[in-house]
């Protein structure tokens, strides 16, 4: 099925034209720079974050974070995010759904949020409205 709407990602409309893309994100998301640390148990590891919405993370950082373990308790690599947004300190409990070794040194990491107050909620939904482009 090469070509087909199902496989571009986008939903044709009037004569094929692509109307709308077919995004499977339950919240949009935005470009960054902010730094940020993984704290993995007793170890901190400083990272970029490359994009966030309400769902998850982006960052990169060091190669070693390729090969942080998985708890034996609920098979994933989980731990604590913190970062700051307009002068906030904010705190996350992720879980990687994705890893990518960039090169010896770096690797990038996607995060699903498991675990966040109200507040850091509120203050991530802002950021990502006004940082927003269409």
């Amino acid at each position: 099925m090469a070509g087909s709407e199902k496989d571009s990602g986008f939903v044709s409309g009037k004569e094929g034209a692509p109307l709308v893309h077919d995004e499977r994100r339950l919240y949009p998301r935005v470009v960054t720079n902010l730094g940020a640390q993984v704290q993995f148990g007793e170890d901190i590891f400083p990272v970029e974050m490359v994009n966030l919405s309400l769902g998850g993370f982006l960052i990169e950082g060091c190669g070693r974070l390729v090969d942080l373990p998985k708890s034996p308790v609920t098979g994933a690599i989980e731990f604590g995010l913190s970062f700051e947004i307009e002068n906030q300190k904010l705190t996350s409990q992720c879980r990687v759904v994705y890893k990518r070794r960039l090169s010896v040194d770096k690797a990038a990491l996607g995060l699903k949020i498991i675990d966040m107050d109200e507040s850091t909620q509120r203050v991530i939904d802002t950021y990502v409205r006004n940082n927003l482009s269409y």
